[in-house]
């Protein structure tokens, strides 16, 4: 039956809410058309309980709205702001008109449009590549249905998706990530929402939504990873790291001063601690304050793990600052065998053989076990690195050259009018530089010279004991474990793991944007690191299929090869002056062919959708 459009209009209707018994508005875009049968009216789009625009210019939006779709388009210009939301709502009427167009012709024969090329435009460009694959990790793990069993609506689930897929594609702050879903991302069409009914404001609860099921998800993902991949977990690595806090953070009780890894001193922090499997997957993660310290956070983490280890108890990798004689004898009392760095001079350097080679081309290391007794509950290992002392070389030449450098400046200062010589307040001066560069001034033997009444100072003097100063930073290092049935190599290689806790650290705060963290509220602090962990398991997921498949890339490189798989709007006039509007993927290509079939993916990203009008 032909039908003629007479027009566009924006129909408002007073509804009451069901629930709440509350009054509200709600506005339709609709198109009067004349058809055999009479004028008929056909809702077009539901624009919401409100428009950001007065009443009185409705009508003026109804009418652009009607040109973008047609593409006939006035002499004279819209005001910006009409304008905006024309162009906002005629992309969902476009959207919504050809989809249900698709599902009517989805079994027709090919369809031939004559066109004018001339005419051709394209508009709406919107990334889907790195997206589409996360999208289908999250898919594998059935992370929405899990989302759905612990309470969380369909919005919600797909918001809770959005929230951690636009944190691995394009970290950034909450209001970056809202803008990026809004104008940058076709992540909304893959999840069939529409973020630009939604809100920032939306972001930040579904941030606490997560959050409130971080440890029923954990356990989850934990069980999930493990059996889908089919690993077993003997393992587990334990580390601590500090994020950065832009503001004073005076409202967050976690948020303090102290030793920071990224030497922002003047920032308060928080801490993360995880426990990670040899696999590189995520088992527990907590967030604790800034200047939690090391050593006693190990207790309470291996309890939270072990209440879900019913078969075994793992064995627990430990970096020297965590490596204390207290948690080592709570390790062993409680029935954990554990490989560490030990923070501890060895017993001896009587050592059993001769140095072997243990590392690799990244760190060549020679190294021995240490005789021991035959009963000894323990096995030490010396360790010779040359990247560590070649390292520990340019660290001693950098320390010695800034405390150096601090000594002379203040010994210069004395010979000047108005600088302070009282012997007293010079000796503090000096005790503050030896605290400052306490790493290295040990080493140093120095003199305040005073002058004959004693009451102030003439000058500092300074020489390096030589016997300390060769002790200080080497590339020497052992390690101590209670497996004392391991080999040197076979102790090395299962130490070395622990660079995989290293390296998910540096990827979390360089790719991953955990730092700085810009709340100020506590809970909003720990969402957004809550987010960042919720990332790294999607990421980890695809990452470790790749790699038994023989792909070593690192994230970066993933989403810049799939940073061509594009969501485009192509529109042209045919030969009957009517609007032809198709919107569709690019074609996947080269790397991108090779990652999909790697993953056991389909390339396929959505399909095409056309409308005439």
């Amino acid at each position: 039956m032909p039908c003629y459009s007479l027009g566009m209009y924006i129909k408002k209707t007073l509804k009451t809410d069901s629930k709440n018994g509350k009054a509200y508005c709600a506005y339709h875009l609709v198109e009067s058309i004349r058809t055999e049968k009479g004028p008929r009216q056909r809702t077009l789009l539901y624009m919401g309980s409100e428009i950001d625009l007065p009443e009185g210019e409705h009508k003026l939006l109804a009418q652009c709205i009607g040109e973008i779709i047609s593409d006939q388009r006035g002499f004279i210009p819209y005001p910006e702001d009409v304008e905006r939301l024309a162009q906002f709502y005629a992309s969902q009427v476009i959207r919504r008109l050809s989809v249900a167009d698709g599902a009517k012709n989805e079994e027709l024969e090919p369809e031939f449009v004559s066109i004018n090329v001339n005419s051709i435009e394209k508009s709406e460009p919107r990334t889907v590549g790195a997206e589409h694959i996360l999208l289908q990790m999250a898919n594998q793990l059935d992370l929405s249905k899990e989302l759905k069993e612990l309470g969380l609506s369909k919005t919600d689930i797909s918001l809770a998706l959005g929230s951690i897929i636009a944190r691995a594609v394009f970290p950034d702050s909450e209001r970056s990530t809202y803008n990026w879903l809004c104008n940058d991302s076709g992540l909304g069409e893959l999840l069939d929402l529409d973020f630009k009914k939604s809100s920032l404001d939306k972001l930040y609860k579904i941030s606490d939504k997560l959050l409130s099921h971080k440890e029923a998800l954990e356990v989850y993902l934990e069980a999930v990873e493990s059996a889908f991949h089919g690993y077993k977990s003997t393992i587990a690595l334990y580390d601590l790291t500090n994020t950065y806090m832009e503001g004073q953070a005076k409202s967050n009780s976690k948020a303090t001063h102290g030793f920071s890894k990224e030497k922002r001193y003047d920032c308060p922090l928080v801490t993360l601690g995880l426990v990670m499997n040899e696999h590189g997957f995520l088992n527990r993660t907590s967030i604790l304050p800034g200047n939690a310290s090391e050593p006693k956070t190990l207790e309470e983490m291996i309890k939270n793990l072990s209440v879900h280890q019913s078969l075994f108890k793992p064995t627990i990798l430990l970096d020297a600052g965590i490596a204390t004689e207290d948690n080592l004898v709570w390790l062993r009392e409680n029935g954990y065998t554990y490989v560490v760095s030990a923070r501890q001079d060895a017993p001896s350097m009587d050592l059993e053989s001769e140095l072997v080679s243990v590392g690799d081309l990244h760190d060549f290391v020679k190294a021995a076990l240490i005789k021991g007794e035959d009963n000894s509950e323990e096995k030490w290992l010396y360790c010779e690195s040359e990247a560590k002392a070649a390292v520990a070389s340019e660290m001693k030449q950098s320390f010695r050259r800034r405390f150096e450098e601090d000594l002379k400046k203040l010994s210069n200062g004395l010979v000047k009018p108005t600088s302070r010589k009282r012997l007293s307040k010079v000796i503090e001066r000096v005790g503050r530089l030896k605290e400052k560069h306490k790493r290295i001034s040990g080493c140093y033997e120095i003199n305040v010279i005073p002058s004959e009444d004693k009451s102030t100072a003439c000058s500092i003097e300074w020489r390096v004991i030589e016997e300390k100063m060769s002790d200080k930073l080497t590339g020497q290092y052992f390690l101590r474990t209670n497996r004392v049935n391991m080999e040197a190599k076979e102790l090395w290689q299962l130490y070395n793991t622990l660079r995989s806790v290293e390296d998910a650290f540096r990827f979390m705060k360089s790719s991953l944007g955990l730092r700085p963290v810009y709340h100020q509220k506590g809970h909003r602090v720990d969402g957004h690191l809550w987010i960042t962990i919720l990332a790294y398991h999607l990421i980890q997921n695809c990452l470790y299929q790749l790699k038994k498949q023989g792909f070593h890339y690192h994230w970066k490189t993933i989403r810049k090869i799939m940073v061509g798989r594009i969501r485009v709007t192509m529109q042209a006039k045919t030969d009957e002056g009517k609007t032809l509007y198709h919107r569709s993927t690019t074609k996947a290509e080269g790397e991108q062919k090779e990652i999909y079939r790697a993953l056991g993916m389909s390339p396929q990203i959505l399909k095409s959708q056309k409308i005439i009008l």
